[in-house]
């Protein structure tokens, strides 16, 4: 009857088999399944690889492919800034709870301070290092705040002004996003930043800005991976970025070649990078769209993700000197 069971299992569902120890003992193992002939063969949470002698298994079950936990939505707005703050940074220095940000001008969310919290300091001496900091990187003055909270009330207060329209984060449990099925085949995830996904995402996004910096932006602060689907020629026509940050993983850099759109590619890659994260130990899983942005909500509703809380970038008063940026306008989702 056991034997049923794990002939059922495929490889990349997460199962729970509960084994019976020398001693008479029981003890679970949970598990992404990589294979089951001629012993069950499991890759647990972290990546170690345990084999299961198929005689000592005396339960096997299919379990959901990510952990639970409560709603997402109950995580405070300035909690999930913070967890999001590694999946996209190049140049960072920290001014009390806040993070003064860098990256040649490439998209607002990796060149302003991320003010969320205390900074430490009186809100104009915070909002004057901001100012210095910028000047320091040449980049524009300007800061990440979620919209109706105190800092955002102090900055306007002091004069700074929204730059851009807001951006919407959305939410939703893994477990929700994954369902039941299974990676599709046609998405590629590596954790190497190749040259391949390089080339694509060049294509996405034309810019000037330094590949130094970029590559510290998609390339740092691991666990991250690399999402793909490659066209007739090998080339990648669709790309995607994932992150995870403790129990939360993020999805940037989305993007479809225009001949290959309308295919359910972003979503075949979001589950797919959702399949990876959950193997970090993810439970959740964030974006960011631009709240104008009907097409992406109405595609990300479709995958279960719901609005959490909204931000806005704000730009310093009374500029003596404006800095012109070198990139082209950021993508939508930044």
């Amino acid at each position: 009857m056991m034997d049923i069971a794990l002939d059922r299992a495929r490889p990349g569902e997460r199962w729970v088999l509960r084994r019976r120890l020398a001693d008479g003992s029981a003890t679970d193992v949970i598990g992404w399944v990589i294979g089951t002939v001629p012993d069950p063969l499991l890759e647990i949470e972290g990546g170690a690889q345990i084999r299961v002698e198929r005689g000592s298994v005396i339960l096997a079950k299919r379990v959901p492919t990510a952990r639970g936990g409560p709603d997402p939505r109950r995580t405070p707005a300035a909690e999930l800034e913070r967890a999001a703050l590694p999946g996209w940074v190049a140049l960072s220095e920290p001014l009390g709870e806040w993070t003064l940000r860098a990256a040649g001008g490439f998209t607002d969310r990796a060149n302003s301070a991320l003010a969320v919290g205390d900074p430490g300091l009186p809100i104009s001496d915070a909002a004057a290092r901001v100012v210095r900091y910028a000047a320091e990187h040449d980049i524009a003055p300007r800061a990440q705040v979620i919209i109706g909270s105190e800092v955002d009330a102090d900055l306007t207060g002091l004069g700074w002004r929204p730059v851009s329209v807001p951006v919407e984060v959305l939410v939703t449990r893994l477990t929700t996003l994954l369902g039941d099925d299974l990676p599709d085949p046609c998405v590629v995830v590596g954790e190497t930043l190749d040259q391949a996904w390089w080339r694509a995402f060049s294509r996405s996004r034309p810019n000037d800005t330094d590949p130094e910096l970029l590559r510290m932006l998609l390339d740092g602060h691991p666990p991250r991976a690399y999402a793909a689907v490659l066209g007739r020629d090998g080339e990648h026509v669709a790309i995607a970025r994932g992150h995870v940050s403790g129990p939360w993983f993020g999805i940037t850099t989305v993007w479809t070649e225009s001949t290959h759109r309308r295919a359910g590619l972003t979503a075949a890659m979001t589950r797919a990078l959702g399949h990876w994260a959950a193997r970090y130990g993810a439970r959740n899983a964030y974006l960011k769209v631009a709240a104008d942005d009907d097409g992406a909500h109405t595609a990300y509703a479709g995958l279960g993700f719901v609005r959490h809380h909204s931000y806005r970038h704000l730009d310093a008063p009374h500029q003596a000197e404006k800095v012109t940026k070198r990139v082209s306008r950021p993508a939508r989702r930044s």
